[in-house]
């Protein structure tokens, strides 16, 4: 299996190197930023979301706390891509070659990069002197030092992420378009962020329960499904309340960001399949769901989750892909899907790396909510 996922990998890089010489040069790197955020998106969260439960002492299901923490095979591989970025710049970035005087102090390459590279090198650092500290050998409950020490981490941790996070979304994906801004952006990425680890945690321990990775209870299960369907509620919140401001206040620098999306075609057709998929389907089975005893079998979350992982990811489409070119079209040819599978191969990859470096161990004992 590793060599099928190292060919798709490295086909999708060829693919890449040839379109990013071509002059199909803007929509090839729309769609490696699209899909660089999405996955070191997810590689980072997951072990913020352990060091969620950890501050919170979550005891409900220290396996999924373990589940969570194997996205983060994918950090050093991001912060590879991040560097590759780089030389995407100019086609991405307008304001490289054409400063904006009243931005220039915040949007200069210099800085940029800089803070850039600083904070997701200072995150994915403690991430993993995170997986080190709880992957250790089991620790007595009587031992305060060390879950002090933990906890220290984590808070570390927490902080970095939503710092690098918010970040992300405001310079790799807001700035594409200098003229427009959101003081909300930053935070609405953050939480749709958050809310696609949630979906994927939802698969992860589907799959680590199938395949006998580990024991979780179907009442574990469904504490993890109520996370994604709080999320969920969270990503269209943050989104309203961006939209609603921006509308009331009628500044057509503003507003002109949701005109070209929402009344324009082919991102009319996208943003409303992004409202259906994302979240009112999951919405409607997980609110069902939720109602009452927890269900034995999870087919219906698994696939809900997948539909919350895939409208973030077209989300995703439909902010970067009409800032970068205003002829820009929907990533669905050969290319897009070569890139965006070599993208899907590397995490895969780098999670059975993981599983080899760290060998964690599923299946724990359940200590109750």
């Amino acid at each position: 299996m590793n060599v099928l996922w190292g060919v798709v990998a490295l086909l999708g890089a060829i693919v890449f190197l040839v379109g990013a010489n071509s002059q199909d040069a803007p929509q090839v790197w729309s769609i490696y930023l699209v899909n660089l955020v999405f996955w070191s998106g997810l590689a980072v969260t997951g072990p913020a979301i352990a060091g969620m439960m950890q501050i919170t002492e979550a005891r409900w299901s220290p396996s999924v706390r373990r589940i969570a923490l194997t996205t983060a095979g994918f950090l050093p591989i991001s912060f590879v891509l991040l560097l590759v970025l780089f030389t995407g710049q100019t086609v991405l970035y307008p304001w490289v070659t054409t400063p904006i005087p009243a931005k220039a102090g915040w949007l200069n390459p210099p800085f940029f990069w800089l803070r850039t590279y600083v904070c997701a090198a200072a995150l994915f650092a403690v991430c993993f002197a995170f997986v080190r500290a709880l992957l250790r050998d089991a620790i007595p409950p009587e031992d305060g030092r060390e879950q002090a020490r933990r906890n220290r981490i984590a808070v570390i941790l927490l902080m970095l992420w939503l710092v690098t996070v918010s970040l992300w979304g405001f310079d790799l994906v807001m700035s594409l378009d200098p003229k427009w801004y959101s003081g909300l952006f930053g935070g609405y990425f953050a939480v749709s962020t958050l809310y696609t680890a949630f979906c994927l945690l939802s698969i992860f321990t589907i799959r680590a329960n199938a395949r006998g990775r580990a024991s979780i209870p179907p009442a574990a299960v469904q504490d993890v499904a109520k996370l994604q369907f709080t999320m969920s509620i969270l990503w269209m919140y943050f989104f309203w309340s961006q939209y609603i401001v921006i509308w009331y206040g009628n500044v057509p620098v503003e507003t002109r960001f949701f005109v070209q999306r929402v009344f324009v075609q082919p991102w009319m057709t996208l943003a409303w399949v992004v409202l259906v998929v994302g979240w009112l389907i999951p919405f409607a089975y997980l609110l069902k769901r939720l109602t009452g005893r927890p269900p034995q079998r999870h087919a219906p979350l698994f696939v809900v989750a997948i539909f919350g992982l895939v409208a973030i990811f077209l989300e995703r489409v439909f902010v970067v892909f009409p800032s970068v070119s205003a002829t820009a079209r929907l990533p669905f040819g050969l290319g897009d899907f070569a890139i965006t599978a070599g993208f899907l191969a590397l995490f895969m990859l780098s999670r059975r790396w993981f599983f080899a470096r760290f060998k964690p161990v599923l299946n724990l004992p359940h200590t109750g909510h």
